[in-house]
C-alpha cells in the first residue's frame, strides 16, 4: 500500500515534466528510482519468504512471482479506486480493495474496519500527493503520519467491539524502546535498534 504512494507520486512527476512544469528530479532518474523502489520491495519479499517454514530454496523464485501478481493487481485496484470523482463510489471501491487485497475476501470482516481503511487511504494519498513537499520527498524525509485509530471498534450490527487483551505470547513478543527486528537475505531474524544502530541476534531485554 505505502509503495503504491510513493509509485504514483514518482509516476506524478513523470507527468509534470511531459507537461514542461519543472521538477527537481527529471522524468528519466524519477523513472530509475521507481525501478529501485520495487526492486527494493522484491529483494525484502524474497528475504520474507525465506524466513517461511516449509519453504525450499528452489521455490523461493516460484513463491515470488506469485506474490508479484498478487501486489500488481492489489495496486491496480487501488488505480482504479482513485478514478472516482464521487466521494462516495470511491470510498467505497477503496473499501473494496481493502476487502479483496487485504483481508482476502474475508466475510467476517467489519464493515467499521474496511471504512476506516479507506479514510486512511484517502488520507494518505493527499498526504503524499499533495501536501509532502517536492524537497522533502526527493530527500526521502517522508512523514507517513499516525496509523489509523482502531479503538472503539464495532461490529456489522453496530455492536461495540470488547478490547483485545494482549496474550502471554504476544507480551513475550514485545521488544523494549528503540528495538526491531529484521530479517538477513537468507531469512534469519536478528534484532536492530533504530537509535545506536546496533544489531544483535539475541532477543534485547528490558
Amino acid at each position: 500500500m505505502h509503495v503504491w504512494f510513493l509509485h504514483k507520486r514518482l509516476i506524478t512527476t513523470t507527468i509534470s515534466e511531459s507537461k514542461n512544469s519543472p521538477s527537481i528530479i527529471d522524468t528519466h532518474t524519477a523513472h530509475l528510482i521507481q525501478e529501485e523502489l520495487f526492486e527494493t520491495l522484491w529483494a525484502d519479499t524474497r528475504t520474507r519468504i525465506r524466513a517461511q517454514e516449509g519453504i525450499h530454496e528452489l521455490t523461493v523464485n516460484k513463491h515470488l512471482k506469485d506474490v508479484q501478481q498478487i501486489t500488481f493487481q492489489h495496486c491496480m485496484h487501488y488505480d482504479h479506486a482513485f478514478t472516482f470523482e464521487d466521494p462516495l463510489k470511491r470510498r467505497e471501491e477503496l473499501a473494496l480493495a481493502v476487502w479483496t487485497h487485504v483481508c482476502m475476501r474475508n466475510e467476517e470482516t467489519y464493515n467499521d474496519f474496511l471504512n476506516r481503511m479507506a479514510l486512511y487511504l484517502e488520507w494518505q494519498y493527499q498526504n503524499i500527493m499533495v501536501d509532502l513537499p517536492e524537497n522533502y520527498f526527493w530527500e526521502g524525509r517522508v512523514d507517513w503520519g499516525d496509523v489509523p485509530n482502531f479503538s472503539q471498534m464495532k461490529d456489522n450490527d453496530g455492536n461495540l467491539l470488547a478490547e483485545v487483551e494482549l496474550t502471554d505470547e504476544d507480551k513475550e513478543n514485545i521488544l523494549p524502546e528503540g528495538w526491531f527486528t529484521n530479517l538477513t537475505e537468507s531469512g534469519d531474524m536478528y534484532y536492530w535498534n533504530s537509535e545506536t544502530m546496533e544489531s544483535q541476534w539475541e532477543k534485547p531485554t528490558f
